[in-house]
């Protein structure tokens, strides 16, 4: 996608009530580099990349045409 946001499939999910999360190989690569270089924590980083996201309407809900 050209438009510069995040496409994700949309699909409905409980909340974890523990807040943990699987993340792939690759993403988990990338967030590490994100925070070696921001020095704060992974948990810091991770919530303000969502929160970033959400807020500045990054993400686009793809879901099917019925």
């Amino acid at each position: 996608m050209s438009d510069k946001k995040i496409h994700i499939w949309a699909r409905k999910v409980k909340p974890n009530s523990q807040g943990v999360i699987k993340l792939t190989p690759k993403a988990h690569e990338l967030l590490v580099d994100v925070v070696n270089e921001s020095g704060r924590s992974m948990r810091d980083v991770a919530s303000q990349i969502i929160i970033q996201a959400i807020e500045n309407e990054l993400i686009v809900y793809d879901r099917e045409e019925e």
